[in-house]
Order: C-alpha cells, then sequence, then structure tokens
C-alpha cells in the first residue's frame, strides 16, 4: 500500500511518529495524522483548525471523556511523560491509512495525498478524532466536502 503514497502522504505519516514522539504517546493515533495535517493545510485552516487549535480540542476531549468516569488529571501531580522510543501504529491510525487507500480508489486517483489522508480520518463517526472536532464545532461532513472539491481542482 505504500508504494501508492506520495511525498506528501509519506511526510504525514512520518510526521505523526513525530507528534506521537513529542507527546510522550506510545503509539501514533489518527489524532497524530490529522495534528500533522492541520499544520499547513490551508482547507483545515480556513474550517479555523490549525494545530494549536486540533491540540486543545483533543485536550478538551480528554478531559471530557476521564470527567465522565470521575477523573480529573489536575487532582493528581503526574511527571512529564518521557517520550516513546518508538511508538507503534495504533488501529486508529491503521485504520485511517486503509481508509485512505479505499477514498483514492473511490475517486479513481491512482496515488495516495495527504487529503485522502485527511479524508479519511474525518470519515469515523466514533473515537477521539470525531469528538474533538465535535467539541471544536468543527462540521466534518462539510469540511469533507470542501476537502474534496480542493483536491477535484
Amino acid at each position: 500500500m505504500f508504494e501508492r503514497f506520495t511525498h506528501e502522504a509519506r511526510q504525514v505519516v512520518k510526521g505523526a511518529e513525530a507528534e506521537a514522539r513529542s507527546l510522550a504517546s506510545p503509539t501514533i493515533e489518527a489524532e497524530h495524522l490529522l495534528l500533522v495535517l492541520a499544520r499547513d493545510d490551508a482547507t483545515l485552516t480556513a474550517a479555523g483548525l490549525d494545530h494549536d487549535g486540533v491540540l486543545e480540542a483533543l485536550a478538551a476531549e480528554r478531559e471530557r471523556s476521564l470527567a465522565a468516569v470521575g477523573v480529573s488529571l489536575s487532582d493528581f501531580a503526574l511527571p512529564p511523560a518521557a517520550p516513546a522510543p518508538k511508538p507503534r501504529f495504533a488501529a486508529s491510525a491503521r485504520s485511517a491509512l486503509a481508509r485512505a487507500l479505499r477514498e483514492a480508489v473511490d475517486r479513481g486517483d491512482k496515488r495516495i495525498t495527504g487529503g485522502h489522508i485527511l479524508l479519511a480520518v474525518l470519515h469515523p463517526q466514533l473515537g477521539t478524532v470525531p469528538r474533538a472536532l465535535a467539541r471544536a464545532d468543527v462540521d466534518r461532513d462539510g469540511l469533507r466536502a470542501r476537502i474534496a472539491a480542493a483536491m477535484d481542482l
């Protein structure tokens, strides 16, 4: 599958590993792919989503999820997490990359670009990314439509 990835798409995957490391995550998740794409995707920026905005939405979602089970991070004096030496791909990232291939095939594209990865990350109805984007008042369906239209140009 990776032989179909453009240089840009490969950089997104490599960047997701760097994002996971910088956040001390032992796994590379779909949210890390989104964080990389939010650094320089004009469609995301136009939707009010930049890297810092995505980080804030993810932090708010994490806090809300923990509060749902009666846990607050502020109740604990946690030491800073040490970066994982080599984060591994979690199910959400693997699923997003497989979905990117399906997005490309469905559109009749021969190569997988960052746009396909972004469409794939925005696709799931459940999970951390959709909940975080909902908290940030992002219209995922509208955003997917704008991304697809931009890819058609």
